[in-house]
C-alpha cells in the first residue's frame, strides 16, 4: 500500500511581527469621547435644572432645592475633576509627541 505524504510549504520557525499602522484619527476619537462625556454631564445638569422647576399644583417644588444644588455641585465638580484629570493625561501624551516629532 502506497503511503501519500502531504507537501506543506515551509513556514519561518518565528512567527513575523506584524506592525500596526498608527490611526490618523485616534487623537480626533479621544477629544470626540471627551466632549461626549461632558456633553453628558450637561445633559445630567439639564436634568437636575427641570427637576429643580418642578412644582406640585398647588404650591411648593416636590424636591427640596438644597438638595439638588448639592447634586449639582457634585456633578460640577466631576465634570472638572474628570476634564482635569483626563487633559492632563493627554497632555503628558501631546508632550512627549511633541518631543518626538521635533526632532
Amino acid at each position: 500500500m502506497a503511503v501519500h505524504k502531504a507537501t506543506r510549504s515551509n513556514p519561518p520557525a518565528q512567527p513575523q511581527p506584524t506592525r500596526r499602522r498608527p490611526n490618523p484619527q485616534f487623537k480626533a476619537e479621544l477629544l470626540d469621547t471627551l466632549q461626549r462625556l461632558n456633553r453628558g454631564f450637561g445633559m445630567a445638569l439639564a436634568a437636575l435644572g427641570k427637576l429643580q422647576g418642578k412644582r406640585r399644583l398647588d404650591g411648593p417644588s416636590i424636591f427640596p432645592g438644597a438638595c439638588l444644588r448639592d447634586y449639582r455641585k457634585r456633578t460640577e465638580a466631576l465634570r472638572a475633576q474628570a476634564n482635569r484629570d483626563l487633559l492632563q493625561i493627554f497632555s503628558g501624551h501631546e508632550d512627549r509627541d511633541a518631543a518626538r516629532f521635533g526632532k
